[in-house]
């Protein structure tokens, strides 16, 4: 059984473009990270045509592709639990740029 490359390209795409709009609607860190592997997985997906034309180029981009997933993988969850630790919340909205003071909430006691 022979599937054309254009399938597995159209399907990529679709799976990025769903990685794309699902990490614009995030509310939480979480929906973040898990839309950027979603993201990342259509490229691997894209990845498979180029192993029928040139496998050794097709494998150095998978690995070059997967060290960088998992190092992104690894950041996004060591920054997730840091801000789960600080400000005990992972909604997007806690996010801020750089240089603003963190103002740490009123207690009620």
């Amino acid at each position: 059984m022979e599937v054309n490359s254009a399938i597995i390209y159209g399907f990529a795409s679709i799976i990025l473009m769903i990685g794309y709009y699902s990490a614009l609607r995030a509310n939480d860190l979480i929906r973040v990270l898990i839309s950027l592997e979603l993201m990342f997985n259509a490229i691997f997906l894209a990845l498979i045509p180029l192993f029928a034309v040139n496998p050794v180029v097709a494998f150095g981009i998978l690995i070059v592709t997967i060290l960088a997933s998992s190092t992104e993988f690894m950041t996004l969850i060591i920054a997730i639990m840091s801000m789960d630790r600080i400000r005990k919340s992972v909604r997007v909205e806690e996010v801020k740029a750089g240089g603003e003071q963190y103002v740490e909430p009123k207690s009620n006691t």
